[in-house]
């Protein structure tokens, strides 16, 4: 049996590109032990995870599921790779984007946040295939660079001058729903302050990230992904966007509403526990329904650009 597989693979062309993915695995291991190590810590602790953002990692999972559905052309793009290693414009990019990777992660102290760190990750990733393997690289740059850039909304948002306005504007437009449900609040500037049936107070502070810049990253990368698969056009492509992007305010103004409600009928240690758990429950169904049914009301009219 491994007789018949090995030459399937060789007669594939298959080999040598799987190697070079596997070597390229295998080096990075070793050249970003510090960012394993904190993902494998995160993948068996919740709180910690939580704590400093799934998001980037839900998206890599995205990614991962993009790249599974559409293997094909990147099968079809490797197998067809001329041997051995040709230094053109296009490879001396990948070497550089390589040596720029290494030098920022040994040279910058601190080594900056956690989605920072991944993004030095994926371009040394990147910059091995764009060497080893150009053709079928070519087929990631796009969406490598949809997830760079959605990825750091939320670092922009939390890390910047925007977190304030962002998360009075949102906090402004909490409150009017909460009053007019009935539930005895007050806002002062990002806080709304609960009064409980037992006479406390308890303090919302609305930061940023309760804004929802994490739901919107991983909507937007999802969204992109599915729109370079299909032949969309832009006014198509603008408007499913726009109805996604309303439909997570909503969510998000639901989800504090959701908060105050539990809090208000079942304690501050309820509300607690609702914190951890509501937001994967309700963005997780809206990103399934919404794939759903982009791919219904797609599909018929628009078939995919590459293929599955």
């Amino acid at each position: 049996m491994y007789g018949s597989f090995r030459k399937v693979m060789v007669q594939s062309g298959l080999v040598r590109p799987l190697a070079m993915i596997s070597a390229s695995l295998l080096s990075s291991l070793f050249l970003f032990p510090d960012l394993y190590i904190s993902i494998a810590t995160m993948a068996t602790n919740f709180d910690l995870l939580s704590s400093n953002g799934a998001y980037p990692f839900v998206m890599l999972l995205f990614l991962l599921l993009w790249l599974v559905n559409g293997r094909k052309p990147f099968l079809s793009a490797m197998s067809q790779q001329a041997s051995g290693l040709h230094l053109t414009r296009y490879t001396s990019v990948g070497m550089l984007v390589v040596i720029s990777s290494l030098a920022i992660k040994y040279y910058v102290q601190g080594w900056g946040i956690l989605v920072l760190q991944l993004f030095l990750l994926l371009g040394f990733l990147q910059g091995c295939m764009m060497f080893a393997l150009p053709d079928a690289s070519k087929l990631m740059l796009r969406a490598l660079a949809i997830y760079m850039g959605t990825a750091s909304l939320p670092v922009m948002a939390s890390s910047t001058a925007l977190d304030g306005p962002i998360s009075l504007v949102f906090t402004s437009s909490v409150v009017p729903f909460l009053k007019v449900l009935g539930y005895p609040v007050r806002q002062y500037d990002q806080a709304i302050f609960l009064s409980l049936p037992s006479g406390k107070t308890a303090p919302f502070y609305i930061n940023a990230a309760c804004a929802g810049p994490a739901s919107y990253s991983i909507f937007l990368f999802l969204n992109g992904l599915m729109i370079l698969d299909f032949n969309v056009g832009r006014r198509w492509a603008a408007g499913s966007t726009a109805a996604g992007i309303a439909a997570l305010y909503a969510l998000n103004i639901l989800r504090v509403v959701l908060l105050v409600h539990t809090t208000f009928y079942h304690g501050e240690a309820a509300g607690a526990t609702m914190h951890l758990y509501l937001g994967y429950v309700l963005f997780s169904a809206f990103y399934l329904a919404y794939v759903l049914l982009f791919a219904k009301f797609i599909s018929p009219r628009h078939p995919p650009s590459r293929g599955p």
